[in-house]
């Protein structure tokens, strides 16, 4: 029976050498440690090159037997609760026991495989469930700011620029230039002037 690893990391900036030797330590082979870099966790896991090889090695009958995936964590498995739950359901049909290297999630590692779906699949929706209220919370905050204004009484959002139109004149008369190059010596972005312009003009 052989372990095997499963690393994803989102950006090419994020080094997975300290999760591989993790995996190492633990007796795993370099070449049954899979990595994904620079996929994001919003790609399906089907859609990953290295999860699709990996999924091929484990269903490999000419080599020795898959019986453990260690994850670096689980939810770098899918994109969601129920995305990690058809994975896990998928490599629980397949007799694959998982485990994970972090240490919040160190307790399932010693559940019974039979029990690890159930337990996994309810932490990973109770950790969506929070997200989406947490945003749903952050959405009513920044309505209730916009209509009511913050603490200080000012409103969020990017600040009001007003244009000086009389000044830009002025410019182009003391110098004889456009008023193209007016704006630029009065340090006017070319969007913030001309739409400070069509705004004026209706």
């Amino acid at each position: 029976m052989v372990k095997i690893g499963y690393v994803r990391v989102s950006t090419d900036k994020q080094d997975p050498a300290s999760q591989k030797k993790l995996l190492l330590d633990m007796g795993i082979k370099e070449q049954d440690i899979f990595v994904d870099e620079g996929i994001s966790g919003w790609v399906d896991p089907t859609a990953r090159p290295v999860y699709k090889k990996m999924m091929k090695r484990i269903e490999d009958q000419s080599k020795e037997k898959v019986d453990t995936i260690v994850f670096s964590e689980f939810s770098r498995l899918g994109r969601n609760a129920k995305e990690t739950a058809f994975e896990l359901i998928r490599l629980e049909h397949l007799n694959i026991a998982i485990q994970s290297l972090s240490k919040i999630e160190s307790f399932i590692n010693t559940i019974p495989p039979e029990f690890q779906l159930n337990i996994l699949s309810g932490i990973m929706l109770g950790a969506d469930l929070e997200r989406k209220h947490h945003k749903e919370r952050t959405q009513w905050a920044i309505e209730d700011v916009k209509a009511n204004g913050s603490k200080s009484g000012r409103k969020i959002g990017r600040p009001t620029i007003t244009i000086d139109f009389e000044k830009i004149v002025q410019t182009m008369e003391k110098y004889n230039v456009s008023e193209n190059v007016s704006r630029k010596i009065c340090g006017y972005s070319a969007s913030t002037f001309y739409n400070a312009k069509k705004r004026m003009n209706k």
